[in-house]
């Protein structure tokens, strides 16, 4: 399994998003949060096209995603 983040796909709010997906590949990826993002009604990669950052887990780290720093 890969890890990746995102932080700008779509929210309910102007305020900063954040999520986590588990996946094989970028595809895979996608297709979980747009599953993620339909459910809460908001629009998916193909309406509002967002960026996934993957995380190599090769050892001990923290990431920030969202510091609050708008």
């Amino acid at each position: 399994m890969r890890i990746f983040y995102c932080q700008d796909h779509d929210g309910y709010w102007p305020v900063g998003v954040a999520s986590l997906i588990l996946a094989q590949d970028v595809p895979e990826a996608i297709a979980l949060l747009d599953e993620q993002l339909e459910g809460r009604r908001l629009k998916t990669h193909k309406d509002q096209p967002y960026t996934l950052i993957e995380v190599v887990a090769n050892g001990p780290k923290a990431i920030i995603i969202n510091g609050g720093d708008y």
